[in-house]
């Protein structure tokens, strides 16, 4: 049995992409790994981040990388419905702006 907590990303029938459970430094090499996929140069991709659990350094990590990645596609992500603790933790790390939480 793996001490990594539960972390999934699925899609809703409107595109939105939902990201729920954690994402912290046990499991966020499996989170990088399953980075949102933009369908297309210019498109944004909604992010819902409502359901993310006990935020830390990791998972603000992991939300910076999906965004270069996707910027190095020519797209962007749009994270929305950030839980406050993680919106806290962002402007305390000074990448709430980055994230386009401010």
């Amino acid at each position: 049995m793996s001490g990594a907590p539960y972390f999934n990303v699925e899609s809703d029938t409107l595109g939105t992409l939902r990201v729920s459970g954690a994402i912290s430094y046990a499991n966020a090499a499996q989170a990088l790994a399953q980075a949102p996929q933009v369908p297309r140069a210019g498109t944004p991709l909604d992010i819902d981040l409502s359901a993310l659990e006990n935020s830390d350094s990791a998972t603000l990590a992991v939300l910076i990388a999906w965004s270069a990645q996707a910027a190095r596609r020519g797209a962007a992500l749009k994270y929305q419905r950030a839980p406050q603790g993680l919106r806290n933790l962002a402007r305390l790390c000074e990448v709430d702006s980055l994230l386009g939480l401010a």
